[in-house]
């Protein structure tokens, strides 16, 4: 007997700690907790990712394809590595650089802009280094055309 009108009080606690906790909402207008005013929605500025902006497909009059675009996919011949430099060195800077370029139609590299950098001047050192890469065109419709790639340079003190 005992043992019900124990276990009747114990649910009559949680059931009225259930009900008078009311996870933090106000009790009316006289209650405790006044509830804050909401305000008037308004219009949010758009805030899409601007730090990676989406490149444009013509630069200097000439389409920009992406390797998705085209026939024949460029193939990268030759990458020269880039050289690590003394303030770095001794910093022990290391990371990655991420670089975005176009692979030309013409056999050069241009328009190379940082994503990543890394401070001591390994960001200009990865620059030199994608300006001296070897490349095989990309081809659309068996005309040598323009592409956008984005290039990634290590730098790891050994």
């Amino acid at each position: 007997m005992m043992r019900k009108v124990f276990l009747g009080l114990s649910i009559l606690l949680l059931a009225s700690g259930a009900a008078s906790a009311q996870s933090g909402r106000a009790r009316g207008s006289a209650g405790k907790y006044p509830v804050p005013p909401v305000p008037e929605a308004s219009p949010q500025p758009d805030t899409t990712n601007s730090s990676k902006t989406a490149p444009p497909k013509i630069v200097d009059g000439e389409r920009i394809y992406t390797s998705k675009e085209v026939d024949e996919r460029l193939l990268i011949v030759k990458k020269p590595a880039p050289r690590y430099t003394r303030e770095a060195r001794r910093n022990q800077t290391r990371g990655y650089v991420v670089l975005r370029a176009i692979l030309s139609a013409d056999g050069t590299v241009k328009h190379i802009e940082v994503l990543t950098g890394l401070p001591d001047g390994l960001s200009q050192m990865a620059i030199e280094a994608a300006g001296l890469i070897k490349f095989k065109l990309s081809m659309k419709d068996g005309k040598p055309v323009s592409t956008r790639v984005e290039i990634k340079y290590h730098f790891q003190v050994y």
